[in-house]
């Protein structure tokens, strides 16, 4: 690109003598040898004032005759000369990012409505902006989505300050593939069995505040409360103390209020990265003044780097390696490199974990529980199979059991379906391979993205997409279908969610033991309340929604 635009340059310099003639004297007024010929050539300004105002009215001439020419080459190369020129799509969207620009920004999160538009007008491959093509094919996902013997990197731009230095911030696929494989023994299915205790622990405790709201006759809102059981799940599984926020009055609301800020900021963080660091940037006093979340996330960046600075600082102790380690520690005592072990790559991790382990188990929960009691057949269904497992409200009953009754999993699936928590596009390029789509090639290095949101809500696929319907999955079975392969909450390939055991455990575990034990009702909840109508990475609710509140009407026997 920069060569082309460079050739048009010199051909436009070559073509039009007085540009060069121009130029020549421009450049005259700035060469060593007129500094030599005394003190009245010794500086551009002198010279610059000396000629007339019909040569300067000529040179601002030449610059916006030039400037305009590289707008029309560029124009003319996205448009015509690019490989990406052959796919269909709006010609806005393949000339400048300004188009996603105007309906991720001004329009607030609403890019992913339109990418669902364009599909409808030009098919199932879309050039959405000048460098990235959007598929929507269900049966292509795991082309894209692929293992790690085939190289995925992420797009930078995309990326932007997302992530810093953590894995979900990597861009090249071997770099990631080397972070990841010194967190994958802290998330694996393994070790979340041996460390499930914990999980319980917080789902005991958020039980017991939920005594306090039969009395009190209260609601609840269901999202600050899951919240405060994932935050403190995370916590104290990969840091070295929990949070306490399911024994903290309310659950600690003003966690709720900075991860969504932070998931908003994320759509002009994309756009406009600089103005995350100017806000990180600011002084405490500064910050509580301008946002109350910036100052509360500016105490967490400081508690977490504290504890970092605490791990680095101890000494490996051989006869504690039997013992639950933080992530911080598995890191420390990993074989990566000391370049991926310093305080900054590690804080980084540990606020990805705080930000994708608590927002969207937490949303997926709070949305699970209104489905629920919007359907009393569903729920009833559901209890008669809960109490056969567990014949007391507090029977202590595995993960790995409660993943096996088929009515729970079949609930599972179908609100990881209809209520994709993620909502934005998952970009890969692929680096070394021209990918085949159909009858098109998409060429090396070409940022390509799906959207699982629509995949999970493909008429073609789930018919009535928008109803929740565990039943389908029974059918499905009975049919033969393997209809799970479409739903992947989680993504598939080298990049797939890490967490996604851990996340797992939380569902089953949190929602088995709150519908067991009490008894709800929806309180001011309508299904508007809980539809997705921005983009920010996960979904957000309407504004104006006050969230997923029900009342606690009491204890089960």
């Amino acid at each position: 690109m920069a060569t082309a635009m460079s050739t048009l340059y010199t051909s436009v310099v070559h073509s039009l003598p007085f540009v060069q003639s121009s130029t020549a004297q421009v450049l005259s007024v700035f060469s060593p040898s007129n500094s030599s010929k005394g003190p009245a050539s010794s500086t551009a300004i002198p010279l610059f004032h000396n000629t007339t105002s019909a040569s300067k009215l000529a040179l601002v001439g030449y610059a916006a005759l030039l400037c305009f020419l590289y707008i029309a080459g560029l124009a003319s190369y996205r448009l015509h000369f690019s490989p990406l020129a052959k796919f269909p799509g709006p010609k806005l969207a393949a000339l400048t990012l300004w188009y996603e620009f105007y309906f991720d920004v001004v329009q607030h999160g609403q890019f992913f409505k339109e990418i669902e538009r364009l599909h409808s007008v030009y098919g199932p491959i879309v050039r959405i902006n000048p460098f990235e093509v959007h598929v929507k094919d269900p049966d292509w996902y795991d082309e894209l989505y692929t293992g790690s013997s085939r190289r995925r990197d992420k797009s930078a731009w995309f990326v932007g300050r997302s992530g810093g230095n953590s894995i979900f911030g990597t861009i090249p696929h071997e770099h990631h593939r080397l972070r990841r494989s010194a967190l994958n023994p802290f998330f694996s299915k393994q070790s979340i069995v041996k460390l499930e205790p914990i999980i319980q622990d917080k789902v005991d405790k958020l039980c017991d505040a939920m005594k306090g709201y039969i009395e009190s006759g209260k609601p609840v809102e269901l999202q600050t409360a899951y919240m405060a059981l994932t935050l403190d799940v995370i916590s104290h599984y990969a840091f070295e103390e929990f949070f306490g926020l399911t024994e903290k009055p309310g659950f600690s609301p003003e966690w709720k209020k900075v991860l969504l800020a932070t998931i908003e900021a994320g759509i002009m963080n994309r756009h406009l990265p600089w103005v995350a660091d100017v806000l990180m940037s600011l002084p405490d006093s500064v910050a509580a003044a301008v946002s109350a979340p910036v100052a509360f996330f500016l105490q967490i960046q400081r508690d977490v780097r504290k504890q970092v600075e605490t791990v680095l600082a101890r000494k490996r102790d051989p006869s504690n390696e039997n013992m639950h380690k933080t992530i911080f520690e598995e890191l420390r005592d990993s074989n990566l490199p000391p370049q991926e072990k310093t305080i900054e790559r590690l804080m980084d991790e540990g606020f990805i974990l705080i930000g994708a382990g608590g927002e969207t188990t937490a949303q997926t929960l709070a949305v699970l529980t209104y489905h629920l009691l919007n359907n009393p057949p569903i729920l009833k269904k559901l209890r008669a199979e809960l109490t056969e497992a567990m014949p007391e409200p507090d029977t202590p009953v595995s993960w790995q059991k409660l993943e096996q009754l088929p009515y729970l999993r079949a609930i599972m699936t179908e609100c990881h379906r209809v209520q994709a928590v993620i909502t934005t596009r998952l970009i890969r390029i692929a680096p070394n391979e021209v990918l085949k789509f159909r009858e098109w090639e998409i060429p090396a290095g070409t940022p390509t993205s799906m959207t699982t949101h629509f995949m999970h809500l493909d008429p073609e696929l789930f018919p009535e997409p928008y109803r929740f319907d565990p039943d389908r999955w029974i059918r499905a079975a009975e049919r033969g279908e393997r209809l799970e392969k479409y739903v992947v909450p989680f993504s598939k390939g080298s990049r797939a969610c890490i967490g996604l055991h851990l996340a797992s455990a939380e569902l089953y575990l949190g929602i088995a033991h709150m519908i067991r034990r009490f008894d709800f009702e929806l309180y001011e909840t309508r299904s508007e309340d809980i539809e997705i109508t921005w983009d920010g990475f996960a979904g957000g609710f309407r504004p104006e929604s006050k969230g997923i509140r029900v009342k606690v009407l009491g204890e089960r026997t």
